[in-house]
């Protein structure tokens, strides 16, 4: 039990929703395996991005001067791995509370629990999007400076360019968020990893397998939705940037709704 969780439980003082978030906060930031991993994730992203912008042409082989390119996709091409580190890590805080009891403290404290998930969610998700945002931003400015490609480098100013910067930032802080609702849902690391790696990574490759039977559903699953977000233009058959948004906050809203009704009725 941290000192603000155990000053909550064992006072008078009225336990409120921005009290909760400072309890997580202090929780949170003093883990320091857990600053390391979003370090690590973010020098990830600049590294992978500013590297294959900056040997782009040679890595797209001959003929690759005339082709069409996306510079700023190839700058955000990092964004992929972090979706899966965030989303693990995401579920490793709540599975690993649950495996340490540490949990019921926080809910011995917050008897109405629910307090506690927004907290984790808020903390967490803000604290991954930041991060992301400037590791985004980073990965294009150095990409762009050594872009390779067709067509030349991109713009901050261009078409798309910006929102698919922020999009390819919040996309990842999501499936953090995914990935702390799965940890609460099943309560066991193994299970919750499990659950979003076949999310993200197998069921597109099952839906595109069963293309001709399900018809256009494997555009509603995440992976198609922060494709469509991060995307500077709208190709033929992808979900529009506000619809990929949609989709990806439908999904967390209803991860969310699943865990919080299992913090309610099931003990911890």
């Amino acid at each position: 039990m941290n000192a603000t969780t155990a000053s909550l439980a064992g006072s008078n003082i009225k336990v409120t929703q921005l009290r909760v978030i400072h309890s997580e906060w202090i929780k949170f930031s003093t883990i320091k395996s857990t600053k390391y991993t979003l370090g690590f994730t973010a020098l990830a992203v600049i590294a992978m991005g500013v590297l294959l912008a900056a040997f782009s042409t040679s890595l797209m082989g001959p003929g690759a001067e005339n082709a069409a390119a996306d510079p700023t996709g190839t700058s955000l091409a990092g964004v992929s791995i972090a979706q899966l580190i965030l989303g693990i890590l995401g579920a490793l805080l709540i599975t690993n509370e649950y495996s340490t009891g540490m949990i019921r403290a926080s809910l011995t404290a917050v008897p109405s629990r629910l307090p506690v998930l927004w907290a984790k969610v808020i903390v967490f998700g803000t604290v991954s999007f930041v991060v992301m945002l400037v590791a985004v931003l980073i990965s294009f400015v150095g990409g762009q400076a050594l872009y390779d490609g067709a067509g030349g480098p991109a713009s901050l100013s261009d078409p798309g360019v910006f929102r698919a910067l922020v999009a390819s930032a919040f996309f990842p802080a999501a499936i953090a968020i995914m990935g702390m609702a799965l940890g609460a849902l099943m309560r066991q690391t193994a299970a919750a990893i499990g659950v979003l790696f076949g999310v993200l990574f197998l069921a597109p490759v099952i839906f595109s397998l069963l293309g001709q039977w399900i018809g256009d559903l494997s555009f509603y699953l995440p992976s198609s939705a922060g494709q469509a977000m991060g995307a500077t233009m709208t190709l033929p058959g992808m979900l529009s940037p506000l619809m990929g948004l949609v989709v990806t906050v439908g999904w967390m809203a209803a991860l969310l709704g699943g865990a919080a009704y299992v913090l309610k009725r099931r003990d911890a």
